[in-house]
């Protein structure tokens, strides 16, 4: 090579150099060994100094402040030290810096910095209010993108790639010097490692690793793209690591075990050392992106090179994808005996999560189908609710009925909000004053389930329960309760079902909640598309108020509940006797499809019948038992009641026998052979009706028969409810049917829940997907002219199914294949006579 290529060679390169080399992040602390320009930062008098010098006369592009505060936001010591207070820093221009997203542990500086190089080098912000400043640690830190060259070199990401699916791109690539290079990395390995950088690295004790994540319409192969781009998100090292597979207390409890790796493809395990963010895209139409992995030390950023396929992605073609976004399959386990049902095939996916399904984006978690080998074509699910310290394979009883064909669906809970819900602002540094507590857990649970389970696994809707024991006990009752519309039934081994008044466990509640006396608020706009009443914020609803199962069936009397099989122990001093004995007398009370064991087993309480056998539907009635004889006594108070017992245990009835017509119903029930006596005197209230009418103080004639024999008979009046209780029956070891019929009845108002209500209108399933079934046998609809309109939620009418005749009690198909997820509203008119049903399409 000659001397006039070399030269132009070196020019060439020095030219693409500099191309790069006027872009870069410059991080100030106040520390001594920290960021590119270390105790630049000083505190007193309730002000924040900051020496810009080093950057002096540059353009800046973006600032970012992070303050000297070590616990975020959270319920429980020592997060709720400074839970209540907000960060309040104002600019010497009068503004007020913006707590920045997602994860909302920073601050906007941006203008205030700008405006301090205008007039010098000095930037100060006031401290209006500084909660937990320098308290228990904490580094303060600036980190100003500006059209400088970097203070030093970094070492840059390899091999960044994007690549888009169903309405989610995921961004991989080779970290910087990655931690552990091979996948022998045991629990206790792993955790060791992180427990010494998190968050020491964030109080400046050990150096602050963290992989910016960038976005943009263009090609981030420039200066100017780059700093223009949106800086959406930064995320630590060791993101393909599932250190999470194993529970919150896996590190403990599984010390040894192997940690494994995430997918980046169905059936693909990320190598060692491999990056992962995942971005949910939210626009309405489709764009090209583009995106640029930064690797960040101490805050500082070299953007001295920009190589596509390096740390530069190329581009994605974005669009809106499923609601259910990306699941990929990380395992498939076959033939294997799993939770003693023999022959299993597991199916393990990953879902990175973000809101509405879990607070802060890129979240991964873990999800299993277990499909046993005589599953069905259109197979029953239960949705198993794991205990404290259980995991996405273990904690939740057993599986119910996986000997039978029914498929297992279950997940890891995190955080551990026990199945229900946690606060917005958890986590991070705005206040519980602020957001609302919100069912983020069972919001991705029901999108799982919904909206890829059920249209993969072909899952019976009409069929699928809840299962957990301790923890995920509370979570079947507390969740599982409201969700009449969901389950078909529920069961739940020592279970909370008052949070308050669990002795022991209410501040675990109040970790997730805030503590009681916050006054934190619940609302819930995520579970609308599943068919739940929407709870706003406004409507000022106390989150304690809200997961009180006593206070919810006061309020909800018409609502319909699943038949809850469940036990408490009554030495269980960290769950609680008094609230499970509220709870009970509340379900007797307001008359309520339940079976109750409880005895002196402490927390190890077994359960005293699995809901006798019986197959639950949601689109099916069933006889609710109280007052029986043959139930041990409760007494008035806790502790007046018998050292153990049952309510319930020996009722049983035959679900082919049910007859739930518009002016008739009857059942089939006995007691099971080992009832000690036999017969029992009890009240029967018919619940979850679907076709009866049961208007408030409609009459009725009933009948209770042994084969053609009559037994007893009577009339009965619907109370202010539109419950119809037939009381003082005598259930016999033979079988004997209650059959009751309409004298003067009325179809009633009352609350829509299942596939049919007290509407007239029966849609079934409910939610569906994409068609549904519509029908209606009340005797108005029977012979007249029906006009059936379906609206979306804006009021627009989306469907005009029929108008004209039409016998309404064959069923009519509506086919949403066209329609987005959410709720309508079916409008038939029939004469003078409206009736109205709300249904949730759920893709």
């Amino acid at each position: 090579m000659n001397k006039n290529s070399l030269f132009i060679l070196c020019a060439l390169g020095l030219f693409c150099t500099g191309l790069h080399a006027a872009l870069s992040t410059h991080s100030f602390t106040d520390r001594a060994d920290r960021g590119s320009h270390p105790s630049t930062i000083t505190y007193g008098g309730g002000q924040m100094v900051f020496n810009l010098s080093a950057i002096n006369g540059a353009t800046v592009y973006r600032a970012i402040f992070g303050p000297p505060r070590n616990y975020p936001s959270g319920g429980s010591y020592p997060t709720s030290l400074h839970a209540l207070s907000k960060t309040i820093l104002i600019s010497k221009a009068g503004d007020t810096l913006q707590i920045m997203g997602p994860r909302y542990m920073t601050f906007d500086m941006t203008l205030a910095v700008q405006q301090a190089l205008a007039a010098g080098t000095r930037c100060t912000l006031i401290v209006a209010s500084g909660p937990g400043f320098y308290s228990y640690g904490g580094m303060a830190t600036l980190d100003v993108m500006c059209n400088l060259s970097a203070d030093s070199a970094l070492e840059q990401v390899d091999s960044a790639l994007a690549r888009f699916k169903d309405g989610d791109a995921m961004i991989t690539f080779k970290e910087v010097d990655p931690p552990f290079t091979t996948t022998a990395v045991t629990m206790s390995e792993f955790t060791t490692y992180t427990n010494a950088h998190n968050p020491e690295d964030r109080l400046g004790d050990v150096q602050k690793i963290r992989y910016r994540i960038y976005r943009s319409t263009q090609p981030l192969t420039s200066e100017n793209a780059l700093a223009t781009a949106d800086l959406i998100d930064e995320i630590a090292p060791l993101s393909c690591w599932d250190s999470r597979y194993f529970g919150q207390d896996g590190a403990a409890i599984y010390p040894s075990n192997i940690v494994p790796q995430y997918p980046v493809d169905d059936l693909v395990i990320a190598s060692p050392g491999t990056g992962i963010y995942m971005d949910r895209y939210k626009g309405s139409g489709s764009e090209t992106l583009y995106y640029f992995v930064s690797h960040c030390v101490d805050g500082a950023e070299d953007f001295s090179s920009l190589i596509q396929n390096g740390n530069a992605t190329g581009s994605v073609a974005a669009t809106p994808g499923p609601e259910c976004g990306w699941i990929i399959k990380r395992e498939v386990r076959t033939d294997v005996t799993f939770a003693y049902v023999a022959h299993t095939t597991l199916n393990y996916y990953v879902r990175w999560e973000c809101p509405p399904y879990y607070r802060t984006p890129s979240h991964a978690m873990d999800y299993l189908i277990a499909v046993p080998p005589n599953a069905p074509v259109n197979p029953h699910a239960m949705v198993g609710l794991h205990c404290w310290s259980g995991t996405v394979n273990t904690g939740w009883i057993n599986w119910n009925d996986g000997a039978n064909g029914q498929i297992l669906i279950s997940t890891n809970d995190e955080p551990y909000d026990w199945w229900t819900a946690s606060h917005e602002n958890m986590g991070t540094f705005k206040p519980y004053t602020e957001g609302t507590v919100q069912p983020y857990t069972e919001a991705r649970i029901l999108s799982f389930l919904f909206d890829f389970a059920v249209p993969t696994f072909s899952i019976n809707t009409d069929r699928i329960m809840t299962q957990g024991g301790s923890m995920g006990g509370s979570g079947a009752s507390l969740w599982g309760i409201r969700s009449g519309h969901i389950f078909s039934n529920i069961a739940g081994l020592v279970g909370v079902h008052i949070p308050s008044k669990s002795p022991t466990y209410a501040n675990s509640f109040a970790g997730s909640y805030g503590d009681s006396s916050w006054h934190c608020i619940y609302s819930n706009a995520a579970l609308e598309r599943f068919g739940y009443p929407v709870i706003h914020p406004s409507d000022n609803v106390s989150v304690w108020d809200y997961w009180d199962n006593t206070k919810w069936l006061a309020s909800n009397p018409t609502v319909e509940t699943p038949w809850e099989t469940f036990t408490n122990g009554v030495l269980d001093g960290g769950i609680g006797w008094p609230q499970a004995w509220e709870y009970t007398k509340a379900l007797i009370s307001h008359k309520r499809g339940f079976n109750f064991h409880w005895g002196q087993g402490g927390h190890s309480q077994g359960m005293g019948g699995f809901a006798n056998g019986n197959q639950f539907k949601k689109s099916q009635s069933y006889p609710a038992f109280t007052n029986g004889s043959l139930d041990q006594s409760l007494g008035n108070a806790p502790g007046e009641e018998d050292l153990e017992g049952d309510i319930n245990l020996y009722v049983m009835w035959n679900l082919a026998t049910v007859v739930d017509e518009p002016s008739q119903w009857e059942m089939t029930m006995w007691l099971n052979s080992s009832a000690p006596q036999t017969t029992e005197t009890i009240d029967i209230t018919p619940r979850r009706l679907q076709q009866l009418m049961h208007g408030a103080g409609s009459t009725y004639t009933w009948e209770f028969v042994e084969g053609v024999t009559p037994v007893a008979s009577g009339n009965a009046t619907a109370d202010v409810n539109g419950l119809i209780t037939i009381t003082g029956l005598s259930l016999s070891k033979t079988q004997r049917t209650l059959k009751i019929n309409c004298d003067n009845c009325t179809a009633g108002t009352g609350a829509m829940t299942g596939t049919g209500d007290k509407t007239g209108i029966i849609a079934y399933p409910n939610p569906f997907n994409p068609v549904v079934t519509i029908s209606s046998k009340n005797p108005a609809a029977s012979s007249k002219k029906i006009e059936i309109k379906i609206y979306n939620t804006q009021g627009k009418i989306v469907q005009k199914l029929s108008t004209g005749s039409l016998l309404l009690s064959t069923g009519i198909s509506w086919d949403a294949s066209d329609q987005p997820s959410g709720i309508y509203i079916i409008r038939a008119t029939v004469g003078n006579s409206t009736m109205l049903k709300k249904i949730s399409l759920i893709k």
